[in-house]
């Protein structure tokens, strides 16, 4: 790594680049980052904020990042709390990391539930009412990425403070026989939509560059349809490295799986960063930036890009 410190300008440069890294193990997680939660304890559940509050308004936060055009956080659900229907002005999806998250969509009184595992992926749709439960034997934790630096507070469909409580477990189904497992192959115009917006880890095929590295679209792309952003899961194999490029939008990176070093460069200067897992960095827009495994081990890390349109970077092996 370049030594920023017989340098002002360089020095500078690493200040600003450690201002936009969020550590996984510097960070703590908020059990009351959800006012319409207090109060329930069937709704509980914690936030770890990265990039703007989500949909907490804990937006003055310290410790979190200034949003652009999307906000991203981890939200950790125990085993048998749920979160209670609810529909927002913009999109919002959730990446599960750990354990099984229930995700149920609503149609009046009828709901879709889906079962996603670590990897999955669930773009709730505008306006859609959904929300999510863990039905499983651990915690859930997954990542939460809603498509606005500033969203509004969610609008409440099936909550516990004005339903029964069993009701809004359910999201509003009046009885078990108004729940339809989730079928991606059925006829349904509403099973039709949810699988256009429902991405397995399983089913994504890896696209290869020439610079070394896969790549799988779950927003965008071949992925679901974006529209405030894009994101695509990145399998970078150790000893591969990109040249640096720029962006007329931010984009940011979080490491799944193993471990990336990130360098920023300026007149001249380079700075780099090591990124483990659960770490994320920030890269502002018109910044050059690039990655590279040093690791032991490949890594993988979401790329989030503040942008629905297509890819406009050719990436070139260094």
């Amino acid at each position: 790594m370049p030594d920023a410190s017989k340098n002002p300008s360089a020095a500078d440069l690493a200040r600003k680049m450690r201002g936009l890294i969020g550590r996984y193990t510097e960070k703590t997680f908020d059990w009351d980052a959800f006012p319409g939660s207090r109060g329930f304890a069937d709704l509980q559940r914690a936030q770890l904020r990265y990039v703007g509050a989500g949909g907490s308004p804990k937006s003055d936060d310290p410790s979190t990042l200034r949003a652009e055009h999307f906000t991203f956080s981890l939200v950790n659900q125990p085993v048998g709390k749920f979160a209670a229907s609810h529909s927002h002005e913009i999109v919002e999806h959730f990446m599960v990391l750990q354990g099984v998250l229930t995700v149920g969509w609503v149609w009046g009184e009828e709901v879709i539930e889906a079962r996603l595992g670590p990897k999955d992926l669930v773009l709730n749709s505008l306006g859609r009412p959904h929300g999510f439960r863990n039905d499983g034997i651990e915690p859930v934790l997954m990542q939460i990425t809603v498509g606005s630096g500033t969203p509004l507070a969610p609008v409440y469909v099936c909550h516990p403070k004005s339903k029964d409580l069993e009701l809004s477990r359910r999201f509003g189904a009046p009885t078990p026989d108004k729940i339809q497992p989730f079928r991606p192959d059925s006829d349904d115009f509403r099973h039709k939509e949810m699988a256009s917006h429902v991405i397995r880890y399983r089913d994504r095929t890896p696209v290869w560059n020439e610079a070394g590295f896969a790549v799988m679209n779950y927003v965008g792309g071949t992925g679901a349809p974006p529209q405030h952003y894009r994101m695509d899961l990145v399998r970078l194999p150790r000893g591969k490295a990109v040249a640096p490029y720029a962006r007329d939008v931010e984009d940011v990176y979080f490491v799944i799986e193993g471990a990336i070093t990130v360098g920023w460069e300026e007149d001249g200067k380079v700075v780099e960063q090591r990124l483990g897992a659960r770490d994320l960095i920030f890269n502002p827009a018109g910044r050059p930036h690039y990655f590279r495994n040093d690791g032991a081990t490949d890594a993988e890390f979401t790329m989030v890009v503040g942008t629905p349109k297509p890819e406009t970077v050719t990436f070139k092996a260094a």
